[in-house]
């Protein structure tokens, strides 16, 4: 498995993971602008040609905040997940990031554990932040 930063190339494999993993994705469209937004990054794990999984991330300042974490449902419990946020991490510390910061939904308990794993703490909870479900969100963060 290689970790790469993402091409328009693999804009559709990313949206087709959206699909398979959130309620409200991102489409290919919106992938797309956020590419050609300098604070806004992805990186892809894959295997050969075949896109596994990705991070999104929006970088401002020394301030990181991972917008999704998503594998594809049939390369999970792999250690895709873990490929991508030790790539973040090394990102972070090359760019002077101090702090990460996300939101993870409380019923989603394998990645609460992988954050936890990084080192990520709980610092508050986002009452009913997502939809469809309605579902609080744990928030997370990690000083480096």
């Amino acid at each position: 498995m290689k970790i790469e930063l993402l091409s328009k190339k693999d804009a559709p494999c990313v949206a087709k993971i959206e699909q398979e993993c959130f309620s409200t994705p991102f489409k290919e469209s919106d992938i797309l602008e956020y590419l050609d937004n300098p604070i806004w990054h992805f990186f892809v794990a894959k295997e050969e040609e075949s896109v596994l999984g990705y991070i999104s991330f929006i970088k401002i300042l020394d301030e990181i905040q991972i917008v999704n974490v998503a594998t594809s449902q049939e390369y999970r419990k792999i250690g895709v997940g873990k490929a991508l946020i030790s790539a973040l991490l090394d990102f972070a510390k090359e760019n002077e990031a101090t702090k990460l910061f996300l939101e993870v939904r409380e019923s989603n308990i394998a990645a609460i554990s992988l954050y936890r794993g990084f080192g990520f703490y709980e610092v508050g909870i986002s009452k009913n932040h997502y939809k469809e479900p309605t579902e609080n969100a744990i928030l997370m963060n990690l000083e480096l």
